[in-house]
């Protein structure tokens, strides 16, 4: 009997030990591209006007269609394309674009932890508008990140016992952009986060293929100890790169977009993507990711647009995939319906 009890106990200590050792995780980290609630000035009292939808079916209404992928992860990332605000003065510009500062009650609404404000409209309205976006952000709970000369704010989201970190880059706004990147990656680093994510706002408008700047930015970042680069502002898919640990998407497109009325426009085309990153950790530590890619129409329907994304199947979801392979310099895994383009598993290398 003795003899019994000690391998009883024996057995349970090392299933307790080797459990420990060996104890997985795995966070989900969802990522859009440009997110746009608003419209401009001029149109914003139209009846096909981003606002119009938003009165009619509530907060909840721009990603409806997606929760089965954001309330399901454990972040949805998205970049957030206009500034929330309510008393500045009208602007004539057309491309100058905002949405009410209560318009901020759509990201809880739709399950939406971290917005990136570092992007070519961070400025509409003024550093006033700027202000009062990151007011309304911090008032329903949603972390944002930036790096402009209005302020470099680095945020994280801590899950499981696992920080993982946000970074904003927009190149090119000043002289000193990197430095203040790469302070912002450091700072994140000190306060003990695993792994980094960059939103890299570059490229050429509706340009299916990626620029020099997407590559020599992730040199950089690479460096900072960036570990996935998710870039917007083409507006359209472009492709996939995999170097020494990270994944660098150079754009996801648009996601529901409030800036164009239309989506089968020459120019405002209706294919977007969204990507899932699965984060895998041993023992605390990352180890890894998988991207798995999902098809979208930025659109339920069409001509117009109704500003609510749909994922699709079949043959809409392979011209998605023909898009984001053109610009990819290796062989895609296939898409599959209901299951999405489930990629190789990526090992971090470390520095």
């Amino acid at each position: 009997m003795k003899f019994l009890r000690f391998l009883m106990i024996f057995v349970l200590l090392m299933t307790v030990t080797f459990s420990a050792l060996g104890e997985k995780q795995i966070i989900t980290l969802t990522c859009t591209g440009d997110f746009l609630p608003g419209s401009n000035d001029r149109i914003k009292n139209e009846d096909f006007a981003f606002q119009r939808y938003i009165e009619k079916y509530g907060y909840g209404y721009p990603f409806e269609k997606l929760q089965n992928l954001f309330a399901n992860d454990d972040i949805t990332l998205v970049n957030l394309e206009c500034v929330l605000n309510d008393d500045a003065a009208e602007s004539k510009s057309r491309f100058a674009f905002r949405g009410p500062t209560d318009y901020a009650n759509i990201f809880p609404a739709c399950s939406i932890e971290v917005a990136n404000l570092a992007n070519n409209h961070y400025s509409d309205f003024g550093k006033a508008a700027h202000q009062s976006t990151i007011k309304a952000l911090e008032s329903v709970g949603v972390k944002y990140c930036s790096s402009t000369e209005y302020g470099d704010y680095g945020c994280y989201v801590e899950v499981k016992g696992v920080r993982i970190g946000f970074v904003g880059v927009l190149p090119l706004y000043h002289k000193d952009h990197a430095k203040k990147v790469e302070k912002v990656c450091r700072d994140l680093q000190a306060e003990g986060c695993q792994v980094i994510v960059a939103s890299l706002h570059c490229g050429t408008e509706y340009n299916t293929t990626h620029g020099n700047i997407h590559d020599s930015y992730a040199k950089k970042l690479k460096n900072y100890g960036v570990n996935i680069i998710v870039g917007n502002h083409p507006h359209v898919p472009q492709g996939i790169h995999v170097f020494d640990g990270i994944t660098q998407i150079y754009s996801l497109g648009n996601a529901s977009f409030g800036g164009n009325t239309g989506v089968d426009e020459e120019l405002r085309v209706i294919q977007g993507t969204i990507a899932q990153f699965a984060l895998h950790f041993e023992d605390g530590q990352y180890v890894g990711h998988q991207l798995t890619l999902w098809p979208i129409h930025i659109s339920g329907v069409s001509p117009e647009n109704n500003y609510q994304p749909v994922l699709v199947e079949g043959e809409e979801a392979q011209v998605v995939m023909k898009k984001i392979q053109k610009d990819t310099d290796f062989k895609l895994k296939p898409y599959v319906d209901g299951q999405g383009a489930v990629q190789d598993f990526v090992p971090w290398k470390g520095k």
